[in-house]
């Protein structure tokens, strides 16, 4: 063998080896397949203090079985085998009004479901809370957080641990229309209420948020190091319909007050909710307006555990549909995602801002449907790591999909 085929031969080994070892791209986006069966909808995620991801949702036959299950996730990045909740026949299933899952003191969980009370309204249902204290192996029996008792709309909750091992739950409380049908001088008013309940299920505290708010919007709630801070859609006596937030401090709930004022003026619900994150003392929240009938996303940041919000960024959206959520990373930026229409296409984007108004760019997770059983898609974050459910329509049933997104490739 000459030296030059020698040299040759070498070269090219050096070559593929080269190649061999070089590292593969990180992906950005992730698909991770669901644990969910058919006809599986309305999913929600939750991260526990201990960095378990809890994944939840309904999955709903033909004959309108329900069931409520829930799956966590492991190590590398799939799912556990489902495990059961609860299950019933007179559910009422919303693509909206969907159940959450929360963590709470050493080893409680808490969701909850919607059970339908009867009556002549096709939205009158009960919200049945149920705990779980070893982690979700066994479930107690549901119980109803709130005690009015009337055939009306409760709905829309939200959930949050809080420093004493109980947990929070606030919901959208319409027992003003069932006594206003027996006493005409009670104003038909949705209002906003909460309740504080142990590990029992024991209803330590029932609060009065807001006597007038919007009536189909979603709630969410968080803990700041000052206490737990809600939000959700207002309903001004002009129809003003703007997020408003209320906090728990020194165990006094304050006055409402708004988020921002968009001013956006409409006569019905647009059941658009809005998300917020929180990280020791900064808040961030997401929400969608269509003031002046310009559709936007918006992002604010509290860096005072809530107490009072900076100037609101757009986001970089196009013909936004809203239903976001957000979350913030551990330089205190934060990651959006929300609904857009782009080139005819609905799309689920994602994009990163910084509270200096500067934003990543935009990156799309996957096509959906403008279709309200496309529901709303959720987020949790974990080591720079986001990770994603959303409902998928089919031409015969809807499933749910899930993915995991790397954050730091978004600057």
């Amino acid at each position: 063998m000459t030296q030059r085929l020698l040299q040759i031969l070498f070269l090219s080994f050096t070559i593929v080896s080269l190649h061999s070892c070089k590292s593969e791209p990180v992906k950005t986006i992730t698909y991770i397949e669901a644990p969910t069966g058919a006809n599986g909808s309305e999913s929600s995620l939750h991260k526990a203090k201990d960095g378990t991801i809890y994944l939840s949702w309904i999955e709903t036959d033909k004959e309108k079985n329900s069931k409520l299950l829930f799956a966590t996730l492991n190590k590398n990045n799939t799912w556990s085998a489902p495990k059961p909740i609860a299950s019933g026949n007179d559910w009422f299933v919303n693509w909206a009004d969907f159940p959450n899952l929360t963590s709470f003191g050493e080893n409680g969980l808490a969701t909850h479901y919607l059970e339908k009370s009867g009556g002549s309204q096709s939205y009158n249902y009960d919200v049945k809370m149920t705990i779980s204290n070893d982690n979700g192996n066994t479930w107690d029996n549901a119980f109803v957080p709130h005690t009015d008792k009337t055939q009306a709309e409760h709905g829309f909750v939200s959930k949050v641990g809080t420093k004493d091992g109980n947990f929070l739950s606030v919901w959208l409380d319409g027992r003003q229309s069932a006594y206003a049908e027996k006493d005409s001088t009670i104003v038909r008013e949705m209002t906003l209420r909460s309740a504080l309940i142990s590990k029992n299920g024991e209803l330590l505290e029932e609060d009065l948020l807001d006597p007038r708010v919007c009536d189909c919007c979603q709630t969410d709630a968080a803990m700041t190091n000052n206490g737990p801070i809600v939000i959700y859609r207002n309903r001004s006596q002009d129809e003003i319909r703007d997020i408003y937030y209320v906090r728990q401090v020194n165990h006094k709930w304050t006055a409402p007050k708004p988020i921002f004022n968009d001013n956006w003026n409409i006569a019905g619900c647009p059941v658009n909710g809005a998300a917020i994150s929180t990280r020791k003392d900064v808040a961030a929240i997401a929400w969608f307006t269509m003031a002046n009938d310009t559709p936007k996303v918006k992002v604010v940041f509290s860096n005072n555990n809530g107490e009072t919000f900076e100037t609101p960024i757009q986001i970089g959206d196009v013909d936004p549909l809203g239903r976001v959520d957000i979350e913030l990373l551990e330089d205190n930026s934060a990651l959006v995602s929300w609904m857009d229409v782009v080139n005819d296409n609905t799309v689920i984007q994602l994009q990163r801002v910084h509270q200096d108004g500067t934003v990543s760019k935009i990156i799309t997770l996957t096509e959906s449907s403008e279709s309200r059983s496309s529901g709303f898609p959720r987020m949790v974050i974990k080591d720079k790591l986001a990770y994603l459910s959303w409902t998928h329509v089919g031409d015969d049933n809807l499933d749910i999909k899930t993915a995991v997104v790397n954050t730091s490739l978004l600057k």
